[in-house]
């Protein structure tokens, strides 16, 4: 796909499927020949919504009764001239209206190309871009804020303003000292390595709600483990609220993973029932333990399930993958069904809980605990104006964040400041990257094609 082009493109903007509306989008260079060739007004109004009869720009017959929106180029989303029309959500419809003007060859937009456009026109820089996509496919209400933030341009400014900062060194060190040591005193040193410190903080916070943010779009792993007919599989099913699991008194029914997604208060959750953890010479079953292990090195939370000591397990399971500890663990005290008062003791990073899954005992707690968990992880307090949204961003401020602590120790181990200027220099290459100001068109087709058809 080449984005490079002129082509006047045209795309759907709503969902597919029928609908009481649908909009459609169309966006070129010079749309008026088209705006008067589709409708019988003889003047349309730049960003006012007009009442038309649609005409087919192929060959004239009306297509629908609708309500035209003309946006003159440059005010308006992709920079250039756009029309918006809401028509009938009728699905073939719809197609019969994209149909008349592919034929009158208007091309049908590439995913992405409206807000590749707005990026090449300067309407928005490549991370308020990706923020869209991100709220396209994820927008979730707890982290709106930071994606709205950041499509605003908040997350942009705050980088451009770090970018000026460190340009206003560069000043210092090349024009105004000109690489004169003696000239550098020990103020100005000192001075720039307060300044170097300071930024320090602001891009580790930055990353921090960056982190949680990702966290977030990605959603929790949580993971039931523990022995063979401990209650794992009922426990499962309860959560869930449906019969996924096969339950029996048998040991070692579950053999393989089971998983299932839903939300806990609009938080994305995935649910996974394990194989029974237990010594075994069943090469399947041994499979399934295996399998077990891996899920748990990947979820958030661990939830060790057992009728008699779950501790066990868990000091167990830790013995085995040292690596596990610092992750957050439900202790499960399962089966206790003549349970009538439920507590909760929380240590640390360890919960534990009686319940019965059985008589549906102590469940709302546990659900009430997993939120809580959840909810302290995830809080944006410190993310609420500036976020990175996506992996290619993120990576890009860990390279530079990496780069301001090599200026730090320059500066403390009193290196010449040519070398200063050279890291910033490369730090300013890399806050440029993230605006897109300098990107191979590779990326920028990699990065847009991820994006629907209509935005």
């Amino acid at each position: 796909m080449d984005y490079n082009n002129q082509d006047i493109i045209i795309a759907r903007a709503t969902p597919i499927g029928s609908a009481a509306l649908a909009i459609i989008r169309i966006s070129g260079l010079n749309l008026s020949p088209l705006l008067y060739r589709i409708t019988s007004i003889n003047k349309v109004h730049p960003w006012r919504v007009h009442k038309v009869d649609l005409k087919s720009p192929h060959n004239q017959n009306i297509l629908d009764t609708c309500l035209l929106t003309f946006f003159q180029g440059p005010k308006s989303f992709t920079g250039e001239d756009m029309i918006e029309l809401s028509c009938h959500g009728g699905e073939g419809l719809v197609a019969l209206i994209l149909n008349h003007f592919i034929k009158a060859k208007i091309r049908l937009a590439y995913p992405g190309e409206f807000s590749y456009r707005a990026f090449q026109n300067n309407k928005i820089d490549l991370m308020q871009a990706e923020s869209i996509a991100i709220k396209i496919h994820h927008g979730k209400e707890y982290n709106n804020i930071a994606l709205q933030n950041l499509e605003k341009g908040a997350t942009s400014n705050k980088l451009s303003v770090i970018k000026n900062n460190i340009i206003k060194i560069i000043s210092i060190i090349e024009h105004e000292l000109d690489f004169n040591e003696e000239e550098i005193t020990h103020l100005s040193k000192q001075n720039i390595l307060r300044g170097f410190k300071k930024l320090n903080t602001e891009i580790t916070q930055i990353l921090r709600g960056s982190f949680k943010l990702e966290k977030m779009n990605a959603g929790y792993k949580m993971v039931l483990l523990g022995r063979p007919n401990s209650g794992k599989s009922t426990l499962f099913n309860n959560i869930i609220g449906t019969n996924r699991a096969i339950v029996t008194d048998i040991k070692g029914t579950t053999r393989d993973v089971l998983e299932a997604h839903f939300n806990i208060q609009n938080i994305p959750v995935t649910l996974y029932d394990t194989a029974g953890y237990r010594t075994t010479k069943d090469k399947i079953e041994k499979l399934g333990i295996e399998k077990t292990l891996d899920i748990a090195s990947q979820a958030n939370i661990i939830m060790v399930v057992d009728e008699k000591s779950p501790t066990t397990i868990l000091n167990r399971l830790i013995k085995r993958l040292p690596k596990l500890k610092n992750k957050e663990f439900i202790l499960i005290h399962s089966k206790q069904d003549s349970l009538k008062k439920v507590k909760i003791e929380t240590k640390d990073n360890v919960c534990k809980i009686k319940l019965s899954a059985q008589n549906d005992r102590g469940i709302n707690a546990l659900l009430t605990h997993l939120l809580t968990i959840i909810e302290k992880t995830v809080v944006l307090n410190d993310c609420d104006n500036v976020a990175l949204c996506t992996v290619r961003q993120i990576d890009l401020l860990n390279r530079g964040h990496a780069v301001i602590k090599e200026i730090i120790v320059t500066l403390n181990d009193g290196l010449d400041m040519d070398v200063v200027a050279s890291l910033c220099r490369e730090f300013i290459g890399i806050i440029e990257e993230m605006l897109g100001e300098i990107t191979s068109n590779e990326i920028l087709n990699n990065i847009f094609k991820g994006f629907c058809v209509g935005k």
